[in-house]
């Protein structure tokens, strides 16, 4: 028998292993099969394999924010808007980006926009946005409490909420000191105790929200003291213990704050203590510590190496730099300009990779004079190969706002002599974005796409592409529809890559006709059929970017061709752009071709069809459509997942929905019975409700009830309304007449009753 053991949270385990155990652990992990769950920074040990549990990916976030937005447009005005808002607010600062790939940040991102106005929130950084998150907790949790907040500023907020905040701003110190993440009722006892307010009870520290409770006894208890509980995410814990060690710091038991920070500020698990500790700084209550917090930080014990202290300083500056003024600011951007300096002109590549790999996830300190003025004297160089050290620095960085001095000389270099630095210089002006597509850097780079040097031309045509409308010129156009003709695949690639941004991008109908003329369709569907299957792609996903303008009977064909393709990155991305193509591009034979794309032997090109169905509008909720994707899928004698997921996408569209036929509805209520995996949630809980009080329909009735119960919702009827209640809260609707309450209550009485027959249990029991 081949035996497995886990140890599971290694990283909480392995600094403090009881002495009596070392030899026993030892030689388990070393001569034992074992799978290990840790932190990475915990692993020393070598593993033959490794796997990485990841949050949401790029696409992922925005299918979220898409989708979350979607199912509140009934409670909010202009949600397709607020959704591009609030993701141009998530991707400009690279931290927050970062956290929202964390599925429970984000949906506390998501539900803190809906609920707030933040059109004049000029800085948002990490600590600014956590610090939202807790004041509409807080808001919510005197709302719970009946107790007014609308007109009382953040500060008030946050003293009504006094004992609990304090509660859990200590709570997560202490557990940050004893390196714990789930914690023991002992330890929330301990904390009661040490601050003296054992009149709070658990319960009422809970409702703030951030603090979850967790019952992994076999018996399970009611009694939350009897408890684990953790925080949400580490990311709060790591903020409320940021809070506490300030607390400390500004009270007359200063030395304990400075003895921590002092024993810790290079430790890696304290990190995001440090870096939120600096944010909190810029608030008023913290405004005495900056002094305390900076000569504790630069004073010793000081990091002999220095590079985890610049580091540290760098991630700390950037989360204060645009918020307040300190004594310190200058000296700190010197000591960072330094060792930019440095590391921009030394041999050794992991030494910058450091640097970089912070100053990667900066947002506001590259914008700084003191450090622009920094790469303008670098770039005083006249050596070749020094000039090429610090332009694959610069071409490393997000720099957003470049000063008109650094962008000029910048500029000067996309003629240098040495391809390689055109080729950088090509890469920076295009990661400066649309605030620096100016004609001259538009005119210089269109120029670059017809160099010698295919490097240069690829990074060229990247760079058109970055630059959004601006750039949707016909010099542009033209530039990259010559190298879509181009001999290299990789130039091909990026120039089709560009003409689809450009049309993504482009926010008027005069530049969206600019970006989708009769010669670039022509140049990306001839593109579909070059040799080289990554250009076929890049081109299908070009013409999908480009949208309805695209939508011509040539696009159709090309791409419905396309979904017959070998290669299965080109079916994939031809199916997402014929769901792209939106309703113009909804003919019979492209939902024949989609239909028969659910059959796709690979999981991502079904799966990216049944999107493509629910992004058809109107026509794509068709009884045609319908019919044709139940009958398919009753062809085949068992409703196959992924085609029962191309049903609820279609299912999202009310006006598509409005008109369907009795016979369709039982058909996609038969599907849904059939279906052991079905997830519903795409589906706005009020949206088949309202298909029935609306249309007085009877024929929506079995299928309203059926998707309530799998959605898990609850559903009351008064007298002339409707409530319903799910994960987001609750829903009202209006009751026209009164005899549709009642057949709505008789339908998920019949329901109710079905469930009965079906499990007679507990009426047996009970007799």
């Amino acid at each position: 028998m081949n035996a497995r053991l886990c140890f599971d949270g290694y990283d909480e385990f392995a600094q403090n292993i009881p002495e009596q155990l070392e030899d026993v652990f030892k030689h388990v992990r070393e001569a034992q099969h074992n799978i290990l769950t840790s932190r990475p920074y915990a692993i020393k040990a070598s593993y033959d394999a490794k796997l990485e549990i990841t949050g949401f990916t790029n696409d992922n976030i925005v299918k979220y924010v898409e989708q979350f937005f979607n199912q509140i447009k009934n409670e909010m005005d202009n949600t397709s808007s607020e959704s591009q808002k609030l993701l141009r607010l998530l991707k400009s600062n690279s931290s927050i980006w970062g956290v929202a790939h964390i599925p429970v940040n984000l949906e506390l991102i998501c539900s803190l926009w809906s609920n707030n106005d933040w059109t004049e929130t000029t800085a948002l950084t990490m600590t600014v946005l956590y610090d939202n998150i807790i004041e509409w907790q807080c808001r919510r949790h005197l709302t719970r409490q009946n107790i007014n907040h609308e007109d009382i500023t953040k500060q008030a907020v946050y003293d009504q909420c006094n004992t609990e905040l304090q509660f859990l701003e200590y709570l997560a110190f202490k557990a940050m000191e004893c390196n714990k993440i789930m914690l023991t009722p002992a330890i929330l006892k301990e904390a009661q105790d040490d601050i003296k307010c054992s009149a709070i009870g658990i319960a009422q520290v809970l409702k703030i929200g951030i603090l979850k409770s967790y019952d992994d006894s076999a018996t399970g208890t009611q009694n939350q003291t009897e408890k684990q509980h953790y925080f949400v995410h580490l990311s709060f814990q790591e903020h409320f213990a940021a809070r506490h060690l300030l607390s400390i710091l500004k009270s007359t038991d200063k030395v304990k704050a400075i003895n921590f920070i002092n024993n810790n500020k290079y430790n890696q698990r304290f990190h995001f203590v440090f870096v939120f500790a600096s944010g909190l700084l810029a608030q008023f209550d913290y405004k005495s510590c900056i002094e305390s917090f900076w000569s504790t930080v630069q004073g010793e014990p000081l990091d002999l190496v220095g590079i985890k202290h610049i580091k540290l300083i760098i991630t700390c500056i950037d989360e204060l730099v645009e918020q307040a003024v300190f004594p310190q600011r200058t000296q700190f951007l010197k000591a960072i300009s330094q060792w930019l300096g440095f590391c921009a002109l030394h041999n050794g590549e992991a030494l910058q990779t450091h640097i970089t790999e912070s100053l990667q996830q900066t947002n506001a300190l590259l914008n700084t004079t003191i450090i622009q003025k920094t790469f303008l004297q670098l770039l005083q160089s006249t050596e070749s190969y020094e000039k090429r050290k610090i332009y694959k620095l610069i071409k490393q960085l997000p720099i957003s706002e470049p000063t008109e001095k650094l962008k000029n000389k910048i500029l000067d270099a996309i003629v240098d002599p040495d391809p390689y630095i055109r080729m950088n210089v090509c890469k920076v002006l295009g990661n400066f974005g649309e605030d620096a597509a100016t004609n001259e850097v538009i005119s210089a780079l269109i120029n670059a796409t017809h160099h010698e040097y295919w490097e240069v031309q690829i990074q060229a045509c990247e760079a058109l592409g970055k630059l959004g409308e601006k750039a949707a010129t016909n010099e542009v156009i033209a530039a990259l529809i010559n190298a879509t003709h181009h001999g290299y695949w990789d130039v091909q690639i990026q120039a089709c890559e560009a003409l689809g941004k450009l049309g993504e991008k482009a926010a008027t109908n005069e530049v969206g006709e600019k970006a989708a003329t009769n010669e670039m369709i022509a140049a990306l569907i001839n593109a579909m059929r070059d040799e080289a299957h990554s250009v076929r792609w890049a081109a299908c996903e070009a013409l999908g970017n480009l949208g309805e303008k695209a939508a011509t009977n040539e696009v159709i064909a090309a791409l419905i061709n396309a979904t017959q393709d070998e290669n299965f990155y080109v079916r994939l991305y031809a199916c997402i752009a014929l769901g792209k193509l939106g309703e113009k591009g909804a003919s019979n034979e492209v939902i024949a071709a989609l239909i028969n794309a659910t059959q796709d032997e690979n999981d991502h090109v079904r799966w990216d069809t049944c999107v493509a169905f629910g992004k058809l509008g109107e026509k794509g909720a068709s009884n045609e459509v319908i019919d044709s994707l139940v009958n398919f899928i009753g062809a085949i004698d068992d409703s196959d997942d992924i085609l029962v997921d191309s049903l609820v996408w279609v299912m999202c569209s009310y006006d598509g929905m409005r008109p369907l036929k009795f016979e369709t509805i039982e058909k996609i209520y038969n599907c849904m019975r059939k279906s052991s995996k079905i997830d519903l949630t795409p589906i706005p809980s009020e949206r088949l409700m309202e298909l029935f009080l609306n249309s007085r329909n009877v024929s929506w009735l079995r299928l309203v009830a059926y998707v309530a119960l799998v959605q898990g919702i609850a559903v009351t009827v008064g007298k002339s309304i409707v409530r319903i209640y799910d994960a987001k809260g609750m829903v009202e609707l209006k009751l026209s007449h009164a005899e549709l309450g009642v057949s709505l209550t008789e339908a998920f009485r019949d329901q109710r009753r079905e469930i009965e027959m079906d499990f007679p249990f507990g009426k047996e029991t009970a007799s």
